[in-house]
């Protein structure tokens, strides 16, 4: 009795050459049932087998299907050259055929053959886990079966994604692909990337400036919690509902940004009584003033981007308090130059070796005889030679140290000169020495000054 695989390979054998002699016309079911002497549904059977396994395709003409020969791939070389571990089992679980990334990934001997092995009986890695195992097994009993496991392998650590497929040989007999590719490294950059998720997913949610992403078009996409919190608002369906453009008092503003896709500092004012009319619910009202980072967000598949963020903080007090230094500070600045009397402010250099001009205002330009810009941060002793005494230096060292105003008896800037001034001295907070001045000369010449000279030499 014949051997059924044998008969079955003679049978394709017989229907490829015949395919081969009728090139290029083709031939049709009932040609080669006609041909062979077999039934019109075995000559079926064994072209679609065929046309499966790459040897022959199949073209309709209406009803009628022709077949011709193909011309086949070379196979033997693109299996090997796939970058995935292959293996091919039989009927008995031997393996056929393996590629050599397979050879590679499981670290055989290149000059071991496996070719009639069980695959069982390797004791390889991955395929002696017994999940794997029960799979193939269960594909070779035809049942319910996994398409795909992921493994690891304890001896190393390694991860690997194991696929599996049942394949038609032209015998008929079943035969199973099993594909095995590593993704350790894949596996480290999920968790990597799910990690840096959990990071900023925290950031997003706990960081106290607000931050709202928002499309071109000005939908809103999503805010995290400071975001309502500043704006007067409880939910996200609440901002939302609105537009981004919508927020800003300044019209066009975001739009300009958009257009021109740069990373931006600003400042923006926002009224929240107006966005109440735009049926933004805010509890606030009024008019807050932010500073705002806005930044394209760049598509990880390049071009130009369609969405955008901004990261904003009310400065409102800041502004506020800003204003009012701004007004302090001219408010001071107006006192300083239009003071009846001289005002020096000193510079201390070494908790107060010496000193230097750091400020002085018009009266004092005039009691001096030099204009601000040719003192300031000159050392005092080096303009003025003749203050340079022992007995003044001591004094003016004793009130910066204990941090009380003090009375300088009256000074010679210029030794000869008629020019004698009183100075009253102080510390300021910002550790500077501060001098009220006030021109005594008629007084000390007349013998009525409040001392009769300088008490110093």
């Amino acid at each position: 009795m014949d051997d059924p695989a044998t008969e079955y390979q003679e049978q394709f054998t017989q229907i490829l050459d015949l395919l081969e002699r009728h090139t290029p016309t083709g031939v049709s079911v009932t040609a080669v049932a006609r041909e062979l002497g077999i039934t019109r549904i075995s000559a079926a059977k064994y072209l679609e087998l065929l046309a499966a396994n790459g040897d022959a395709y199949m073209e309709r003409f209406g009803q009628k299907k022709l077949y011709r020969r193909s011309h086949r791939l070379p196979l033997r070389e693109i299996f090997d050259r796939m970058p995935n571990a292959l293996v091919i089992l039989n009927t008995d679980l031997q393996i056929l055929t393996v590629n050599a990334s397979f050879v590679a990934t499981l670290n055989i001997q290149s000059s071991r053959n496996l070719v009639g092995v069980p695959l069982f009986d390797l004791d390889l890695p991955v395929f002696s886990e017994p999940s794997v195992r029960r799979n193939i097994e269960r594909i070779h009993r035809s049942e319910t079966y996994l398409n795909e496991i992921q493994i690891i392998d304890e001896r190393t650590d390694r991860i690997f994604l194991v696929d599996f497929a049942p394949i038609v040989s032209r015998t008929e007999s079943p035969e199973i692909l099993i594909t095995l590719r590593e993704i350790t490294a894949l596996k480290k950059i999920e968790i990597a990337l799910k990690n840096s998720e959990r990071k900023i997913a925290t950031l997003f949610g706990t960081v106290p400036n607000g931050i709202i992403i928002f499309a071109s078009g000005g939908a809103i996409l999503s805010a995290n919690p400071a975001s309502l919190r500043i704006l007067g608002l409880h939910t996200f369906e609440q901002l939302s509902a609105a537009s981004i453009f919508t927020l800003a008092c300044s019209p066009g503003t975001l739009e300009s940004l958009i257009h021109a896709g740069k990373v931006t500092e600003i400042e923006l004012a926002c009224d929240f009584d107006r966005m109440k009319g735009e049926q933004i619910p805010s509890a606030k009202s009024g008019v807050a003033y932010f500073n705002v980072i806005f930044t394209p967000i760049r598509p990880d598949s390049g071009g130009p981007p369609d969405e955008f963020a901004i990261l904003f903080k009310d400065i409102t007090s800041d502004r506020r308090e800003r204003r009012n230094l701004t007004f302090r500070e001219s408010r001071y600045r107006s006192l300083f130059e239009n003071a009846y009397s001289g005002v020096i402010v000193y510079g201390v250099i070494r908790d107060g070796e010496g000193f230097v001009f750091k400020d002085i205002n018009r009266v004092a330009e005039e009691i001096l005889g030099f204009k601000k810009k040719e003192l300031i941060g000159q050392n005092v002793w080096n303009v003025f030679p003749a203050l340079a005494e022992p007995g003044l230096l001591k004094i003016v060292q004793e009130a910066f140290s204990r941090e009380r105003p003090v009375f300088l008896p009256p000074l010679q800037y210029r030794k000869g000169d008629d020019v004698w001034i009183w100075h009253y001295l102080f510390k300021l907070p910002s550790g500077e020495l501060a001098s009220i001045m006030i021109d005594v000369s008629t007084e000390v010449r007349d013998g009525n000054g409040p001392l009769s000279g300088t008490g110093i030499r």
